[in-house]
């Protein structure tokens, strides 16, 4: 079996990577599982790197001492950008959480301290409420992908289905509460830390399309609504979606 690195021996690999290859770097930090405890034998290392000036942000991914590296070079205006501009409309500022969960691995200065107070500010502000058109798509979305659900009977399709609500639900829920979402693992992490009922709901209404499929179908049918309810419960007769006017050949 594979041993699961210790964060003394991956701390030590990125500031030797850090030293040799980045030595202009006025923040180094490392973000992701090994800045939560979560990493695993195969985890990558998440390094955020801040410099004075970049021409434009960059990303690496490269291998130093046979671990992978996933490496994000920023200066504060082009972390700001990417945090403000890019992220936070879509509900997750994945570079921010790197700096307010992880640790800065060089010499902190000037630079680094404004790096975190951003970081920390953009977490706590929260990202921008759902306007009523927004909220309408993602009802009309989600009780539409609810009936393809309770009418499949092809369990392939169900699960393809049932994956897209499990994603939908979870966004909205966290979206609508004024949380931050995320992506992957790190959409059901953010559940389960804002509403354990609805993960456990979510996890499990999932689990059993792939195993029983009318009780699958059910307990999708228990959390859309669930869901749905404090937002305006589900949408089909009269939404509308009209096109932008200069949108054709």
């Amino acid at each position: 079996m594979t041993t699961i690195p210790t964060y003394e021996t991956i701390r030590a690999i990125a500031q030797r990577l850090v030293q040799e290859r980045y030595p202009t770097a006025v923040a180094a930090i490392i973000g992701g599982s090994f800045a939560t405890g979560r990493q695993t034998a195969s985890s990558d290392i998440d390094l955020l790197l801040l410099f004075d000036h970049v021409d434009c942000a960059w990303r690496d991914t490269m291998v130093a001492e046979g671990r992978t590296v996933e490496l994000f070079a920023h200066d504060l205006a082009t972390f700001t950008y990417f945090c403000k501009e890019m992220d936070a409309p879509g509900g997750t500022v994945p570079l921010a959480m790197m700096v307010v969960e992880g640790e800065n691995i060089v010499a902190a200065g000037d630079a680094y301290a404004q790096l975190h107070a951003l970081a920390h500010a953009i977490d706590t502000a929260g990202p921008p409420a759902l306007d009523v058109e927004n909220l309408q798509r993602r009802r009309y979305a989600i009780t539409t992908a609810l009936e393809d659900l309770v009418d499949s009977t092809h369990p392939g399709e169900a699960l393809a289905v049932a994956c897209q609500l499990y994603q939908a639900l979870a966004d909205l829920h966290l979206r609508a509460a004024g949380q931050w979402s995320g992506g992957g693992k790190h959409l059901f992490r953010r559940l389960q830390a804002f509403d354990t009922a609805i993960a456990g709901q979510l996890d499990g209404a999932l689990r059993l399309v792939a195993s029983d499929l009318p009780a699958g179908q059910r307990a999708f049918e228990q959390v859309v609504a669930a869901v749905l309810a404090p937002v305006g419960g589900p949408l089909l007769d009269g939404f509308t979606l009209p096109a932008p006017a200069h949108w054709r050949a």
